[in-house]
């Protein structure tokens, strides 16, 4: 594929040779023109006696012809972009596979000490108002400025006649603010984003508004990888040890490392599984891919090693290296330029070496073995099934034993139906790649721009009086029918047609870059019960815990009634059990009871009651007094 840059009215792609169609229109044009000049300067015909006597006869031909290059180079058009969607689908499909099962394997008991907390078993914290939001919006500059100068009365001010606008240092630290911004916020990792990022000092575990825990830049991996040796959590590729107690949540000042999540630099290699999936999701598409690049089994389709966070492939072959043009091309630029205007250049031979200098690079390499039986499988839809089988062997297979946790069949199902809607659309590609454009429309289009040549200078030859100004329409009318004719052919087959094809190499470099995520671990901030708000409320859970403790106590004392015809001595034995139970539901008083509403509610009602019983023990005592008396 090549890339290009909208320049000033595109002039800026007019030095650009191989791939040009345009630059491969330039002969049938310049032939034409010669056959003009020819039948101006050599043509011995009278005047009166001419070959037409209107141009309509010439204008019928050109439009068919236009008609019938148009609808070849609309169907091209058709076949590449098709060809450019079933590519990325197919990826996009295998990729959703791989990931859903990286994620269903995090699930199982091998990972529950690294699993972050469930909002489920935290349902309460909805009726605190919090939010989980990682940071507030600052206002815009300008309107900030605006609300200062109006309210505030600040260094800012304005000049209408100017329009002009006078910050304080106050505003200037804030613009400066904003300017880091786009470095500290930044999705890539350069120099300029490490250089220009500040220092968060900002400790959002401790903010009462938002549920937001200090993170783990680790994924949870250093929950799950104890060190044996010394006892300090290890991680894969963040360096957990490096830092100390609170590891995880410091941002590493060095540059990242370019392998990314399959970086080793914590000390642990990622899940054995993880690797596995890995590379046979990376063989599998890459098999594939170098199968719709090939279509002959006696031609060589190398399979390499790829390295994450290599240099990128490159799209366009005119910026390979010198070393991999020299392994692709074995003409200088002259001679293949010249070969490409002659259509010499994809041949079987041209297309076996370019292709094993750009070979597919595969996660983790390939194994003899593998190898082996890839050789063994005869045809491009046998290997590719193959390795399609292969992963689908693993993932049934470990779903058997576990390793895919309490997933339920028919979501592995689903599974198993992203990878078979991945095949559906490789067979798209293959169609495209075996099915050529149909030979009878195409060996027409080609006699007829061929015939252009011969019947287009015959044209201008009659109507043209300056000879420069029918050999100036002679070359573009020819060029412009040849050329739409070139452009059909190029994109006819996109999988092909170097430079004009669809970039696998770098394609196939984005499908394991993505695939590697899955070494990520989880969500840096899905570990938010490490805030104080949570340690808070647990704390003043355990604490109501105890205190339901020991309100049932309270609430298990009997306090005992008095009836008119109780005796004396049952009113000594009631008044006793009265004071047991005052000085019980005294001693079971817990030492938080300031927070604890519930427990002086019953308090506050056992009192009423033993008010009530003392009132009733009073007049009855009264009673009696009057009675002896």
């Amino acid at each position: 594929m090549i890339e290009y840059y909208r320049g000033a009215y595109g002039a800026n792609l007019l030095t650009r040779w191989h791939g040009s169609s345009l630059a491969k229109a330039f002969i049938p044009g310049g032939l034409s023109v010669l056959l003009y000049l020819i039948l101006f300067y050599f043509d011995t015909t009278p005047e009166e006696e001419v070959y037409l006597n209107h141009p309509y006869a010439v204008g019928v031909l050109v439009s068919s012809v236009s008609f019938l290059i148009i609808f070849r180079a609309n169907y091209g058009y058709q076949r590449y972009w098709e060809a450019c969607t079933t590519v990325h689908h197919l990826m996009s499909k295998w990729m959703d596979c791989a990931i859903f099962i990286g994620v269903f394997h995090l699930q199982s008991e091998h990972y529950k000490d690294m699993r972050p907390p469930n909002f489920f078993d935290y349902n309460e914290l909805n009726d605190l108002n919090l939010t989980r939001d990682r940071e507030t919006a600052p206002p815009p500059l300008e309107e900030e400025l605006v609300n200062d100068n109006m309210n505030m009365g600040s260094p800012t001010s304005f000049a209408s006649s100017e329009r002009s606008i006078e910050i304080g240092p106050s505003h200037s630290e804030d613009r400066a603010q904003l300017r880091r911004r786009r470095y500290e916020k930044s999705i890539h990792s350069t120099k300029n984003t490490i250089r220009g990022a500040s220092v968060d000092t900002i400790d959002r575990s401790h903010d009462q508004t938002r549920l937001f825990g200090p993170g783990r830049l680790d994924g949870g991996w250093g929950k799950m990888y104890p060190n044996d040796i010394n006892g300090k959590p290890t991680a894969t590729y963040y360096d957990i040890q490096k830092f100390g107690k609170d590891a995880s949540r410091i941002p590493p000042s060095e540059p990242l490392d370019k392998r990314g999540f399959a970086s080793t630099k914590g000390g642990r290699t990622p899940s054995l599984f993880l690797q596995e999936l890995t590379h046979l999701s990376s063989l599998l598409c890459a098999v594939a891919l170098t199968t719709l690049r090939n279509d002959l089994d006696d031609v060589e389709s190398p399979l390499g090693v790829y390295t994450p966070g290599q240099k990128w492939p490159e799209v366009d072959p005119h910026y390979l290296s010198k070393d991999v043009r020299r392994q692709a091309y074995e003409q200088g630029p002259f001679m293949r330029n010249i070969r490409y205007l002659l259509g010499i250049d994809q041949t079987k031979h041209a297309r076996t070496i370019y292709n094993a200098a750009r070979p597919m690079l595969v996660i983790g390499g390939v194994s003899d073995n593998e190898i082996a039986f890839l050789q063994r499988a005869r045809g491009p839809s046998a290997k590719t099934q193959l390795v399609w089988s292969w992963i689908s062997d693993l993932i049934i297979r470990e779903h058997h034993s576990g390793t895919l946790g309490n997933v339920g069949p028919p979501i592995i199902s689903r599974v198993i139906q992203f990878l078979s809607d991945g095949m559906l659309y490789y067979n798209h590609a293959r169609k495209i790649m075996f099915t050529p454009f149909p030979f009878p429309h195409a060996q027409l289009s080609a006699f007829f721009v061929l015939m252009m040549v011969l019947a287009i200078p015959l044209l201008m030859v009659q109507y043209a009086n300056e000879h420069w100004l029918g050999a100036i329409l002679t070359f573009l009318t020819v060029t412009c029918l040849a050329g739409l004719h070139e452009v059909a052919r190029e994109l006819e087959n996109p999988f092909r047609n170097a430079p004009n094809d669809v970039p696998l190499c770098t394609l196939l470099a984005f499908y394991n870059e993505a695939l590697i995520t899955m070494f990520s671990g989880h969500h840096p901030d899905a570990y938010w019960n490490e805030s104080e708000i949570i340690k808070k409320r647990s704390r003043e859970k355990a604490a109501m815990n105890g205190v339901k403790k020991e309100v049932s106590q309270v609430g298990a004392l009997e306090i005992p009634t008095l009836s008119e015809s109780d005796s004396a001595e049952e009113e000594n034995v009631a008044v006793k059990k009265l004071f047991e139970v005052k000085n019980a539901s005294t001693d079971a008083l817990p030492q938080s009871v300031d927070s604890l509403e519930e427990l002086k509610r019953l308090i506050e009602k056992q009192e009423e009651k033993i008010k009530e019983l003392q009132n009733r023990v009073q007049k009855k005592g009264d009673r009696v007094e009057k009675q002896v008396k």
